[in-house]
């Protein structure tokens, strides 16, 4: 039974019997499923009264078995000074929401609590706002927060061989494993689970088309930061704190892209660039992702026949995905929940592909491809330093290289006239963008 209460009511809805939809082995991809929505309706008053400390008022939001709970506000709206705290039964997983909420709309799906319970708490001191409904939630039936069990692919084989994934903390100390900090479990909605990761120092982010397309999917995003295990094989999970999708910023079918802007805390984990070249047959590669929605796996080894060297690497740098020659393939181990992971050259850590095709061989789609896209797209696209200076290391030496605008006296040939101005004098500042002041 779902259990909805508050500290002086208590009502019993019937529980919607959850099954677990899995999609045929058929060649489009989906995002990983794991969780149901579930409605329901608890409405502050309006306006709301003043209720704190001892006497806040607070609901409880239960459903028997859910490895989560992710609720849905809608018309929130509170006075200044007022907050919405948000934790499970423990008091851990401690988040706070004021004004209009995350996004400022009064619209938005809240932080994920794992277990079955999570506790809404209303702290006013002012009132006389409208306060909020909630109409939903998301209830977990995958255990998402752990270490699920590496199966339920959506019905696509993707592990090619015996499963070579590690947790992360096995590469501890090596270059990887702190480019592996850029992916992020993204949890889309109620219900979805994808992997994402931070293309920019600014807080750009990129998954999967056919894990969040339009600019609803890309607000219900959160993105889980250092969702891993403590240690190598084995021992407790952590997690860091949680970015949110703001702004759709570019989405590409045929390649299966999103790129968006994310708001909330990203300053603490670096990021990655694509590299602007078609990777060549028998380049060594890595993944860093969420299997099945749980701690971040690296995927670095693979004991296909086709690997006789015993590691991953593009097994064919032109199949075709959604399109003709778009992917680059590989044997290299995914499952559900996998989708948008970047590919990752061995040598350069640079992203070469996004995966999103299971059926060994596995593929991503192209880098190349992808920032041809975005350049066509005009999307602006910032800039992926160590520093997160917002400068990138290249910038200086003389010679245009994406994402740069120009360098020096190399405007990437452009003018005042190929941009839309009558007359003027184009140049290029130090950060490598063009100056049109």
């Amino acid at each position: 039974m779902m259990r909805v209460r508050n500290r002086t009511s208590l009502f019993v809805l019937a529980a919607v019997a959850v099954a677990l939809v899995c999609g045929s082995a058929a060649a489009e991809p989906a995002p990983k499923t794991i969780g149901d929505f579930q409605a329901i309706s608890i409405v502050t008053p309006k306006p709301y009264p003043v209720s704190f400390g001892d006497s806040a008022r607070s609901w409880e939001v239960h459903f028997p078995g859910a490895t989560y709970i992710r609720v849905h506000f809608t018309d929130f709206d509170l006075a200044d000074g007022d907050t919405v705290e948000l934790f499970d039964p423990a008091g851990r997983r401690f988040r706070s929401y004021e004004g209009r909420g995350i996004h400022g709309t009064g619209d938005f799906w809240a932080h994920t609590v794992p277990g079955d319970t999570a506790i809404v708490r209303v702290q006013a001191t002012v009132g006389g706002e409208s306060g909020f409904e909630i109409d939903g939630f998301g209830a977990g039936f995958e255990p998402v927060f752990g270490d699920p069990p590496g199966s339920g692919d959506n019905g696509t084989d993707s592990v090619c061989g015996t499963q070579d994934w590690e947790d992360v903390e096995c590469y501890n100390g090596a270059p990887m494993y702190e480019k592996a900090r850029a992916v992020v479990k993204a949890i889309i909605g109620c219900c979805s689970s994808c992997t994402a990761w931070k293309m920019t120092d600014a807080g750009q982010f990129m998954y999967n088309e056919h894990c969040g397309t339009s600019q609803s999917d890309v607000a219900s995003t959160e993105l889980l930061q250092n969702y891993t295990r403590y240690s190598c094989g084995g021992g407790g999970t952590g997690d860091g704190p949680s970015a949110f999708g703001s702004q759709l910023l570019a989405s590409d079918y045929t390649l299966d892209y999103t790129m968006m802007q994310a708001t909330g805390v990203f300053d603490g984990i670096p990021c990655l660039s694509f590299a602007p070249r078609q990777a060549a047959n028998g380049d060594r590669l890595y993944i860093a992702h969420h299997p099945s929605g749980g701690v971040k796996k690296l995927s670095v080894n693979s004991t296909h026949p086709s690997n006789p060297n015993g590691w991953c690497e593009v097994d064919n740098n032109a199949v075709n995905g959604r399109g003709t020659a778009t992917d680059i393939g590989y044997y290299c181990d995914t499952i559900g929940g996998s989708s948008g992971s970047p590919v990752l050259d061995y040598a350069t850590h640079e992203v070469i592909g996004l995966h999103h095709f299971g059926g060994c061989l596995n593929s991503g789609a192209r880098s190349d491809l992808i920032v041809d896209s975005l350049q066509s797209k005009g999307v602006v696209v910032g800039f992926c330093t160590d520093s997160g200076s917002g400068t990138p290391a290249d910038c200086g030496n003389g010679v245009v290289e994406w994402p740069e605008q120009c360098d020096g006296g190399d405007l990437g040939g452009d003018t005042c006239k190929t941009l839309g101005f009558k007359r003027g004098s184009l140049s290029c500042a130090a950060d490598c963008t063009l100056d049109t002041s």
